[in-house]
């Protein structure tokens, strides 16, 4: 560690900081003990990351390293004659192990046969031998079954991060997937200027009505208990609601729906056969 960073911050005293804590467990100096030793937590995170795929963010390890530095700092005992610093940094970085080891989805096990496996296939290689599940099991003292559940798992556990590699513009693989059920900035404005419509035209009553019967599918009769009304004042209720948002739609310049099409809530127009109403309709 550098000397600036071994100073105590806002003017304390190490050993005052650990002797107030130590002495009594004062919050206030675990607080500052905690912030003095930090630095310590993105070193250890720095040196780590140096080794580690491009898919393990140096975030994630930091987050996991303040969580040992907070048990250190509680369970530091100076009476063994051992620096803060040697001991917190040990903690420190196993808790980041730990982190590891909770995102890896290869047990212990699948990770030693994998090292027979590839150490089996390299000796094989430098015997001129030809490699077959056959002759690379025998090698590496396992069945062939044993080796292809290794290998499925292997394949498995080799996710590529998204996020990790870009091209030569910045752009990573994530920018560059399709979401196929995003609705077009087009159909997103159509649809929020509908609701804006909706929000004016209908009162409290028909917003119950729209939402009972095109969302919770319940029946004009069941709606009716609910309201307190007679299924025939539902029906009509329902009518005078369609007419007045189709009059506000074509004042919006919307075009109404022609005879023989039906429309639903969001707006969208199909051609169907003239019948009479149906549930879901917004024609009447």
């Amino acid at each position: 560690m550098s000397s600036s960073a071994e100073k105590p911050r806002r003017g304390a005293d190490e050993n005052e900081l650990w002797s107030r804590y130590l002495a009594a467990r004062d919050r206030a100096a675990y607080d500052e003990l905690v912030e003095h030793y930090l630095p310590l937590v993105k070193v250890v995170a720095g040196r780590m990351a140096m080794h580690l795929p491009s898919s393990v963010r140096e975030e994630d390890l930091y987050s996991a390293g303040c969580v040992g530095l907070l048990s250190a700092v509680e369970n530091f005992d100076p009476a063994r004659d051992v620096r803060f610093e040697t001991y917190a940094m040990g903690r420190i970085r196993g808790a980041m192990l730990d982190e590891l080891r909770s995102m890896d989805v290869l047990t212990r096990a699948v990770r030693e046969r994998a090292a027979r496996i590839r150490e089996a296939e390299r000796r094989l290689r430098e015997g001129g031998s030809a490699l077959s599940p056959e002759t690379v099991a025998a090698a590496a003292g396992m069945t062939v079954e044993e080796l292809c559940e290794t290998e499925r798992a292997l394949n498995m556990a080799s996710w590529a991060s998204l996020d990790g590699e870009s091209d030569g513009e910045g752009h990573s693989v994530a920018s560059l997937v399709v979401d196929e059920s995003a609705r077009s900035p087009l159909e997103t404005m159509e649809r929020r200027e509908l609701l804006e419509l909706l929000r004016e035209v209908l009162d409290e009553k028909d917003r119950l009505l729209v939402v009972l019967y095109y969302h919770e599918e319940l029946t004009l009769r069941e709606i009716g208990e609910i309201l307190g009304v007679s299924e025939s004042r539902v029906s009509q209720m329902h009518t005078e609601m369609v007419k007045r948002l189709h009059y506000r739609l074509e004042a919006a310049g919307r075009r109404r729906p022609v005879r023989g099409e039906k429309q639903d809530l969001s707006g969208k127009s199909e051609k169907s056969e003239p019948k009479p109403p149906a549930k879901g309709d917004w024609t009447a």
